[in-house]
């Protein structure tokens, strides 16, 4: 066995971001319901769904949230090709790595500064909204730093794989 087989690992993260991404999909999928529910209630019947805009604005964060480990493995995220695209192979793995060691220090820093943060909406049962219906904040601040968390594990195995990158040997 190598130093880095990576299979079970590369094949854990590709099914976890995957999921993670499923459940963004069903989530705005019912956010997208919600809406049309509210405009039609509110169009046709005049009475609106109530709590519409706090679940919608509280939901883009984490819709957003749950599709960037995706994302970042299957890097699928914006990149400027001017200087990667007229680079040598080493260059571009050295580019890749200082890329994903940048996201993953960018997501630990997301963690550990919306930590306090989170603690005391849990400690106050942080919620938004106003008279009607109130949406607690606190899953969602949780959301943040548990994504953030897998960010930096998601970033930490492609620098892994761009500095030492999967060799078939069975060719």
């Amino acid at each position: 066995m190598n130093f880095y087989s990576g299979v079970w690992i590369d094949s854990f993260v590709e099914k976890f971001a995957r999921v993670l991404n499923i459940i963004s999909a069903i989530w705005l999928s019912s956010i997208a319901l919600l809406i049309l529910f509210d405009v039609v209630g509110r169009e046709f019947f005049n009475t609106p769904f109530h709590g519409t805009n706090e679940i919608v604005s509280n939901s883009v964060l984490s819709i957003l949230f749950l599709q960037l480990p995706l994302s970042i493995l299957t890097r699928s995220s914006l990149r400027t090709t001017i200087l990667y695209g007229n680079v040598g192979k080493k260059s571009k793995a050295t580019i890749d790595s200082l890329s994903y060691l940048l996201a993953g220090l960018l997501f630990l820093a997301i963690a550990i500064g919306s930590w306090p943060n989170m603690i005391e909406a849990w400690e106050i049962k942080e919620a938004e909204g106003s008279g009607i219906i109130t949406i607690p904040v606190y899953p969602i601040r949780t959301l943040v730093i548990f994504v953030s968390i897998v960010g930096v594990f998601v970033s930490a195995l492609l620098v892994f794989r761009s500095v030492f990158p999967i060799r078939d040997f069975t060719r």
